[in-house]
């Protein structure tokens, strides 16, 4: 039977600048995708190759001051990078998903890989990537203008979707998934032109990825901290299910569990059916065997970056719940 794909609209959201073009990006993200998929269901990944409107980015690097686009020849070996984690899922297979425990351990033993070389390896990238973290943070909670058009790639894909009548899976990564939980809860709550006629609408899947949402300081520079012990305004109210997936040594990501910050109290206003434990779920400790470009000034540091979004877009875990999103079986 033909997979109908005409009304599904995954929504692709990046995280830190800088990054390479629009086009390059969303090739790069689209491409993890349809592959993480393809090691278990062939058809729906060929499918989807002949259906690219099925993928839209809310890119927004652009938005933020003096962006500098990755240029051709950084892009061409950024590809080959990874490429190298999608031949890396296709080996192992849903191994790929470390686990817990002391499976880790074992997991990278096998691998050649020393557990503790691996966390303090992730250290030593730990200064670049939180000082742009921390440096794009302040810059989204102190210029609300620039905070306007950060959030307006994804405002405008989202009404685009929804007036289509299209059914919508979100897959964020970092900073980008607490900008997409601002426009959720703008969607739930906010009543004037451009949001109050989609308040009805609602986001089928929404993945996080190495999310900082983990962190106090990082909820009270979004909307909804001024709407603290305020019931339903506090959280967005249209998500249905809500995956978090963080990646072992992930420093920006390091306070994954989202129970309590989220999942549980979301559960007690009853978003969520309480006899339902899928629709909101914890995935962490997993594997991202992601290796940045090497160029002049990281030749001598440590190529491993456990936080990139290619290590996390070939998740099995994420590559189920987007084929179950893509083949109507998330179940209500």
């Amino acid at each position: 039977m033909p997979i109908d794909l005409s009304k599904k609209r995954i929504i692709m959201i990046h995280g830190l600048s800088s990054k390479p073009p629009k086009e390059d990006l969303h090739s790069l993200w689209m491409k993890c995708i349809t592959e993480n998929i393809r090691v278990d269901d062939v058809n729906l990944a060929e499918t989807l190759e002949n259906h690219p409107e099925v993928f839209n980015s809310a890119y927004w690097a652009n938005e933020t001051p003096h962006h500098i686009e990755d240029d051709a020849n950084y892009v061409k070996k950024l590809q080959i990078k990874v490429n190298n984690v999608i031949k890396e899922r296709k080996k192992i297979k849903d191994k790929f998903h470390v686990g817990t425990g002391e499976k880790i351990g074992a997991f990278f033993k096998n691998r050649g890989l020393d557990l503790v070389k691996l966390l303090a390896g992730a250290l030593t990238v730990k200064d670049d990537v939180m000082k742009a973290f921390l440096r794009e943070t302040e810059l989204y909670d102190e210029d609300q203008y620039i905070a306007d058009k950060i959030r307006f790639p994804l405002e405008s894909a989202l009404r685009e979707a929804w007036s289509k009548g299209c059914e919508v899976a979100l897959l964020a990564h970092s900073m980008g998934t607490f900008i997409t939980y601002d426009v959720l809860w703008r969607f739930s709550h906010r009543n004037v032109i451009g949001f109050k006629e989609f308040r009805k609408k609602r986001v089928r899947l929404f993945a996080t990825m190495g999310s900082p949402l983990g962190e106090p300081a990082v909820r009270d520079i979004l909307f909804a901290r001024h709407h603290k012990n305020k019931g339903k305004r506090q959280y967005p109210t249209n998500i249905d299910f809500w995956q978090n997936y963080s990646c072992l040594g992930d420093v920006v990501s390091h306070k994954n569990n989202f129970s309590e910050p989220f999942f549980e109290p979301m559960r007690q206003l009853k978003f969520f059916p309480k006899n339902h434990p899928y629709r909101l779920i914890d995935y962490d400790n997993l594997h991202n065997p992601f290796q940045v470009v090497t160029h002049a000034e990281n030749k001598h540091r440590e190529k491993r970056n456990p936080h990139k979004s290619y290590g996390y877009l070939v998740q099995p875990r994420l590559g189920t719940w987007v084929s179950d999103f893509l083949r109507n079986k998330l179940m209500d």
